[in-house]
This record gives structure tokens, sequence and C-alpha cells, in this order.
């Protein structure tokens, strides 16, 4: 995933309204202990960042961030059978939220992240899109779109996502990177595919040979004409 720990959220993407898990106190704590985690998280604390975002998970189970950010500490921490249980509840947690707020682009990008965290990447792809429609200026949304894409060996679209990030931040170098990488993937299917295409034709050709009773050497051979019997000889008398 692209998500740095230097990317700050600028939405709400993270509470479901009209939840009725915890008080109206219990969210409003929750949102506390989740901003601290990010600080925490940032500055590489990240033991402490997953204590505040347990906290915040407690206090409200649907808040779809807190279930994110404890997804990516975890990862930090090398524990990935934790992470990956936070990423599904980010999962479930985001889509609940966004059939309420669909036009939160940072939903939507947290929502690609888990997706990718969890190699959805037709699913991630979709999020990336959704919220690169809502939110066009923001280089980090066409780059992780562009490593989704190469993960699904679609080069050619992930060239296009690269190309549009660099166009945004024309000194983002690992878009740079991943854009000459992409170049590379579609020269080799192109490579690949004429490779293909002539192995196919050769086969077609000496199937073609084989039928007509010829060779590839000597093409089609003649047919041998049938041999002419011998006269029979008289017997002497």
């Amino acid at each position: 995933m692209g998500c740095r720990r230097s990317h700050t959220n600028g939405s709400n993407a993270n509470a479901a309204p009209g939840s009725s898990t915890g008080s109206i106190a219990d969210r409003s704590q929750a949102r506390v202990f989740l901003d601290s985690g990010k600080e925490l998280y940032r500055s590489d604390q990240d033991t402490q960042a997953a204590e505040a975002f347990q906290q915040a998970a407690k206090l409200d189970p649907d808040l779809a961030e807190a279930h994110f950010r404890l997804g990516l500490v975890y990862d930090a921490l090398n524990k990935l059978e934790e992470a990956e249980g936070e990423y599904k509840k980010a999962v479930e947690t985001y889509k609940k939220y966004l059939n309420e707020n669909p036009k939160d682009a940072e939903g939507h990008y947290n929502l690609a992240q888990a997706y990718s965290a969890l190699h959805l990447y037709s699913e991630a792809v979709r999020e990336y899109r959704q919220a690169a429609k809502l939110k066009t200026d923001d280089a980090d949304i066409y780059y992780d779109l562009g490593m989704a894409l190469t993960k699904l060996a679609q080069y050619d679209e992930a060239a296009v996502a690269f190309s549009k990030s660099l166009e945004i931040d024309p000194e983002n170098y690992r878009a740079q990177d991943a854009l000459d990488e992409a170049r590379e993937g579609v020269k080799r299917i192109v490579a690949g595919k004429k490779h293909q295409e002539a192995l196919l034709k050769k086969q077609k050709e000496d199937e073609l040979k084989k039928g007509d009773g010829g060779t590839p050497e000597s093409g089609t051979a003649k047919p041998t004409p049938p041999k002419k019997p011998e006269p029979q000889r008289m017997k002497e008398k």
C-alpha cells in the first residue's frame, strides 16, 4: 500500500452516523483516541499507537478508521493475523459508512487501502477510482490506483494513473519509478503476444503441410504414380 505515516485525513470518513453502538460521549472519546493514535503512529511509537486505536475501536466499534489504522500499526508490528482481522473489520465498517456517505473521498480511499492490504486488488481499484472522481487533485490516490492496477497486470491503465499522479506532483519519484516499470510491463506483454502469435502461425503451417502429405522442407509432395504392371512372358513350348 502507498499509505504513509505522514498522510493525514482531510475529511470525516471515520464515524458511522446513526450508530447504535455506544453513547455519544463514547463516540466522542473514541475520536480523541483515534487522533492520538495517529500522532503516535506518525512518530513511530507503534505500540502506544496500537493501544490508542484499540481504545477507539472498543469505545466505538463502528469507527471505521480505528480498525483501518489498527490494521496498519499491527502490520508495522509484524502482527499479520491481527492486521488481517482489523482490515476485514475496516472493510465492513467502511462499506456501512459509505452507504450513507457515498461522496466521502477519504472513506473510499481508506476502503481501497484495506482491500489492497487483503490482496483484493479488483475491489481496491474500484474504490480508488471512486476516490479519484471525488478528489481529482490527490497524487497519492492515483499512485495507489496505479499500484493496484500493476498487481492485476493492467499495465496500460497503471501507466495512465502514474502519469496523472506525476501531473499533480512532478516531484513524486515513486510515481516516476512505477511509471517506468509499468511501461516495461506493457512492452513485455506486447512481446509475449507477438511470440504467441508466431508460435500459433507456425503450428498452423505445420498442420497444413502434414495434411497435404508434404514436409516442412519440400513443401507439398507430388503424389507417387502407381507402378505399372510388368507384362507376363509367354511360356516356351
